[in-house]
C-alpha cells in the first residue's frame, strides 16, 4: 500500500528554481500543514542539502551510496532542524555514482530508489525529490519512483528549452517502469511581468500538459524577488523569512494545489 506521495521536481535547465521549489514546498507542507516530509537531494550540486545545512563530509554516507547499493537509505537519512522533515543528502560523489550505476549491467539499475524507499511508505506523507538538470541514472530512478512530476519553468527567452526531452523521458518511464507517473503541473518561476514572462505564461497555457493555477484561475507563477535569494542565504523558507512577499504566498498556493491533487489520489 502506498501512503506516501512522491513528487519529483525536474527540468533539464539549471537555475530555474528546482531547489528553491523543493525546499519551500517541503517546509510549507511540514511547518504549516503538519505533513511528514522526506526530502531527497539527487543533484550533485547539493543546493537542497546546503539549504538544510546538512552538508556531508567525504566519509559520510549520502544518496550516492544508495544509488550504488553501498548503503541503505537508513544509513543516509539525517534529521533537519524541522520537526517533520528528514533529508537524504547529496554531494559531488553523485557524479561518480551515476557513472558507476550506468555501467553496472549485472544488477538492476532503474529502480534502486524505489526499492530503497519501500520501507518508508507509511513513515512519511510526502517524498520531495530535487532532481539534477540531466537525464542521468539518478533522474531515471526518481521518475521510476515518483507518483507526480513538477516542472519549474523560468520566464526567460529560452523558457521551454529541454521541455520536449523531459516529456519524452517521462513517457518512456511511464510506459516501461511506472504506469502511475503523471505530471502534476508546470510552474512558472522568476516572473517579472516583462514580455518574456508574458510569453512564457502564454506558451504554458497552450501546451497539452497541466499547469498549476492560482485561486482566481490564472496560471500560478512565482515572482522574481530579491527575497528569494535572501531566504536561501539565511536557510529559511519564504513564509518565515518574508511572509508578506508575493513569492511566499505563491509557494503556499502551490503547496495547497499539491495537497489537493496528491491527497485526493491517496
Amino acid at each position: 500500500m502506498r501512503n506516501m506521495a512522491t513528487i519529483a521536481i525536474i527540468n533539464l535547465k539549471g537555475g530555474v528554481g528546482k531547489s528553491v521549489t523543493a525546499c519551500n514546498l517541503a517546509c510549507i507542507l511540514s511547518g504549516i500543514y503538519a505533513r511528514r516530509v522526506l526530502v531527497m537531494d539527487l543533484d550533485k550540486q547539493a543546493n537542497t542539502t546546503k539549504f538544510f545545512e546538512r552538508v556531508q563530509s567525504g566519509h559520510q554516507k549520502t544518496i550516492a551510496d544508495v544509488l550504488t547499493l553501498d548503503a541503505k537509505l537508513s544509513d543516509v537519512i539525517v534529521h533537519t532542524g524541522w520537526p517533520d522533515i528528514d533529508l537524504a543528502p547529496s554531494n559531488m560523489q553523485l557524479l561518480l555514482a551515476n557513472q558507476s550505476v550506468m555501467f553496472d549491467l549485472a544488477r538492476r539499475r532503474e529502480d534502486r530508489i524505489r526499492r530503497a524507499l519501500a520501507p518508508y511508505r507509511t513513515e512519511y506523507d510526502y517524498c520531495i525529490i530535487d532532481c539534477p538538470p540531466d537525464i542521468d541514472m539518478a533522474t531515471i530512478n526518481a521518475l521510476v519512483e515518483a507518483d507526480w512530476v513538477i516542472i519549474p519553468v523560468d520566464c526567460d527567452e529560452w523558457a521551454l528549452d529541454g521541455l520536449s526531452e523531459i516529456m519524452e523521458q517521462i513517457s518512456a518511464v511511464k510506459a516501461e517502469y511506472n504506469e502511475r507517473l503523471e505530471i502534476m503541473g508546470t510552474l512558472a518561476t522568476k516572473y517579472d511581468r516583462g514580455r518574456y514572462s508574458t510569453k512564457t505564461i502564454n506558451q504554458l497555457v497552450n501546451l497539452d500538459i497541466p499547469t498549476f493555477r492560482a485561486d482566481d484561475g490564472a496560471v500560478l507563477h512565482i515572482d522574481s524577488s530579491v527575497r528569494v535569494k535572501e531566504s536561501k542565504a539565511f536557510h529559511r523558507p519564504l513564509y518565515q523569512y518574508a511572509p508578506k512577499c508575493r513569492p511566499a504566498a505563491q509557494y503556499k498556493t502551490l503547496a495547497e494545489r499539491v495537497m489537493e491533487i496528491a491527497e485526493g489520489e491517496k
